[in-house]
């Protein structure tokens, strides 16, 4: 790994460039349209597929608009939902149709009940009811709530998955082989969703005039490159994973040159990869460049 705290301009300035090539060839090469209802009746996944090459590839094209501002580092949220849609696509892939039709559902039935109940419970009746939310038909969610979850604890005995109601995101990884890269992209994407004590402390820059900084640019940069990288790769793992990107409404416009799409993943890929950690956030925790003003500035606290 090299020994620099920060990509070179260079390199982000290179690494936004191939994106944004990418981006463009995608927007001519992805048509994506709706889905017959029937289609998707018959499998849910047809549209967890359209809805995750949509969100990815606008994930992608929001990254680049993002470094342009100096504000690529906030496109390390984008990494977290992109490896999410890997690793469930897989998951449910890898199970048959009738078995994935049924968790598909039950999940889904879950996730909006709990929604809806939980916006009950912080507003109240008077107001749910002022939104078209009868007292009887929130009653009735409430009692379909009750029985999705018995529904889902039965599926928990049957599949033995960890985690409360719905599988954790630790185990459906280790269903769908992907444990090592969701350990990896968890620990990195969390600091970006969550209130971390590492994180703010990872992001506290000494300088010699005995100030804290938070807003590091070589930092920000290099958080930016981690994001870009990340999310066309992870774009790559999700195609993989679909044999027929056709049946889930994404048609590929022919007119693209196999040629063309190849030179655009050639210049992407002839970029080093973006890692998370770097180098010196190591030697600090290690011990070295502790004090304040031995360098013009430095980490308080290694990654």
């Amino acid at each position: 790994m090299s020994e620099q705290l920060e990509p070179e301009p260079s390199q982000l300035r290179g690494r936004v460039e191939a994106v944004d090539a990418f981006v463009s060839l995608a927007d001519r090469l992805f048509e994506i349209r709706g889905i017959e209802w029937s289609a998707v009746e018959d499998d849910y996944r047809l549209l967890a597929v359209n809805a995750a090459f949509r969100r990815q590839l606008e994930s992608i094209r929001a990254a680049v608009l993002l470094t342009r501002q100096d504000l690529g580092h906030l496109a390390l949220a984008f990494v977290r939902a992109a490896l999410e849609d890997v690793m469930y696509l897989k998951f449910f892939f890898d199970l048959d149709q009738t078995a994935s039709q049924r968790l598909f559902l039950l999940f889904g039935k879950w996730d909006g009940l709990r929604s809806l109940m939980s916006q009950r419970a912080f507003v109240g009746d008077d107001v749910m009811n002022r939104l078209w939310y009868p007292t009887d038909f929130l009653d009735a969610a409430e009692t379909q709530r009750t029985e999705t979850r018995e529904a889902l604890r039965g599926l928990q005995k049957e599949y033995g998955w960890r985690g409360g109601v719905l599988p954790s995101a630790d185990w459906i990884a280790e269903q769908a082989g992907l444990r090592p890269l969701y350990d990896y992209l968890h620990a990195a994407t969390s600091r970006a969703l969550h209130f971390s004590a590492g994180e703010i402390m990872r992001r506290g820059w000494g300088d010699p005039a005995g100030q804290m900084l938070t807003n590091r640019p070589g930092f920000r940069e290099h958080l930016a490159d981690f994001a870009l990288h990340q999310l066309v790769l992870l774009f790559f793992e999700t195609w993989k994973i679909v044999d027929n990107v056709e049946a889930a409404g994404i048609g590929l416009v022919e007119d693209v040159e196999p040629a063309e799409l190849d030179a655009v993943v050639q210049r992407w890929f002839t970029l080093p990869s973006g890692t998370f950690a770097q180098t010196d956030h190591y030697r600090c925790h290690q011990g070295r460049r502790r004090s304040i003003g031995r360098k013009p500035d430095h980490p308080l606290i290694g990654w």
